[in-house]
């Protein structure tokens, strides 16, 4: 669930002022779906930079996480041997370790590239 926007300054109980304290849907709606955007960045740059661990002291060179679209988080791996590896064995242990670290992300699949 998205948190509630905070509003930056409040009108003064006893406001006598000529501008109207109201504000326009057009002027609050940038600043939240920027809001919302922003948190989403983090939790991907957060998933960036758990994949090292995820996947183990020594395979973490030989692979690197490139993007997550759609629930999607594509992996390059540098060696043949080692996609085969992971596509086959331990692809459902590492979802599961990704979906428990990041309830949130909603990760629906790993793809494995050979580059």
């Amino acid at each position: 669930m998205v948190a509630l926007y905070k509003m930056k300054k409040r009108t003064p109980r006893n406001y006598e002022g000529i501008k109207s304290p109201s504000k326009c849907i057009s002027e609050i709606l940038p600043d939240i779906i920027k809001d919302i955007d922003n948190s989403y960045q983090v939790k991907e740059i957060r998933l960036f930079k758990f994949w090292p661990q995820a996947i183990g002291e020594k395979l973490s060179p030989m692979t690197k996480a490139l993007s997550f679209n759609n629930g999607i988080l594509t992996v390059i791996v540098y060696n043949s041997t080692l996609y085969s590896l992971l596509c086959q064995h331990e692809k459902k242990r590492l979802l599961k370790v990704l979906r428990n670290k990041f309830p949130k992300l909603s990760i629906q699949d790993l793809i494995f590239k050979v580059g």
